[in-house]
């Protein structure tokens, strides 16, 4: 059996284990036996991946964390459609002792897409690991992701209205906090030459990179008003928006006030970053931050775009029905363009961009 099908399918035992631990009645009353059967399975997940990879002999050790993080997104995707109302009896115990905080629609949409995104990310990355291939730009992409989701997930459960039935599962969570810290810092001291030549010339000669850089200058604008509307500025525009478009913002759950701080406090920095080097090309930077940032992207704006109009968010902070069109046209921009926007940056870096003449 291939290393990497082996890895797979220890992943989904965690349907069979989900439904079995949830027959057991202790689980539904006591958080800290949650807790504890947790500490358990965690590591007897790793031993079964070394086992499964004993022969191939993985040389990277992110092999086994990867292992166990498939495995826990398997977990994860079970949790949100438990959440969801979609299956039952699988996981229930968890959602009521463990981390009830993932009853919310942010939660769902967080589970949702480690779920499915995430574990496309850890496949892949466990499959280049087994065949000895390099999988930077995906593990680069996965830190943006998961290190969006951590920042705004950690501090939400405790400032937010479920801030009072935090639990001990919650330190469950610290592994992804500090590996994907490690990962990212490793990616980025093992970047290579860059292949693309890049020749100073105006930004008006590159129409490709004069539609991103407004593109940056209207997203920090953005991010500026939303900012403004998260904190509940008496600013007339800032007001306006909070109650057209996204009266979602002040959801007592937290998470989307965080997610705009987010965006001000680290997007924007970003923002000016990638501006700069886009006007005056060749930082060796910009590709390798430009992947992060879609990775980034993606997590936070299926996350918002999902708690914004899940039937779980009360129907005062959900998106109005006659602001719906201008919510989705702004969220699936920012969702969109930067994906198109590492894709560009990369395509440069590696020399296969089509105008990469004119750069």
């Amino acid at each position: 059996m291939a290393t990497a099908t082996g890895i797979f399918l220890l992943s989904l035992t965690a349907i069979p284990v989900s439904y079995t631990l949830n027959t057991v009645q202790t689980f539904s009353q006591d958080h800290r036996a949650v807790f504890a059967v947790a500490c358990l399975v965690i590591p007897l997940v790793v031993f079964l991946a070394y086992l499964i990879s004993r022969r191939a002999k993985p040389r990277d050790w992110f092999f086994y964390v990867f292992s166990l993080f498939a495995w826990t997104s398997v977990i994860d995707i079970i949790l949100a459609l438990s959440a969801d109302g979609i299956i039952a009896n699988f996981i229930d115990f968890y959602l009521k002792e463990g981390e009830p905080y993932l009853n919310t629609a942010y939660g769902m949409m967080i589970n949702y897409w480690d779920g499915t995104g995430h574990y496309f990310m850890y496949i892949m990355m466990i499959t280049a690991i087994a065949w000895n291939e390099n999988y930077r730009e995906v593990g680069l992409y996965w830190v943006g992701s998961i290190m969006n989701s951590i920042i705004v997930f950690m501090p939400g459960n405790i400032l937010g209205k479920f801030g009072s039935e935090v639990r001990s599962s919650y330190f469950l969570n610290i592994p992804y906090v500090f590996l994907p810290v490690y990962a990212g810092y490793r990616f980025l001291h093992e970047r290579k030459p860059t292949k693309g030549s890049v020749k100073p010339s105006s930004i008006l000669s590159r129409p490709v990179d004069l539609v991103f850089v407004v593109y940056l200058i209207g997203a920090t604008l953005l991010a500026f008003v939303r900012f403004l509307a998260a904190l509940d500025s008496p600013f007339p525009f800032a007001q306006m928006y909070l109650k057209d478009y996204e009266p979602y913002l002040h959801d007592p759950v937290s998470y989307p006030k965080l997610q705009m701080l987010t965006f001000w406090f680290y997007y924007v920095p970003y923002y000016a970053a990638t501006i700069w080097a886009l006007l005056y090309p060749g930082a060796s930077w910009v590709s390798d931050w430009a992947i992060i940032h879609a990775g980034a992207s993606a997590q936070a704006q299926v996350s918002h775009i999902g708690g914004s109009l899940h039937s779980n968010t009360p129907y005062i902070y959900r998106v109005p029905a006659e602001g719906r069109t201008v919510f989705l046209i702004i969220n699936v921009t920012l969702l969109v363009v930067p994906q198109l926007l590492a894709w560009r940056c990369y395509s440069v870096a590696t020399g296969k961009a089509s105008d990469s003449k004119d750069d």
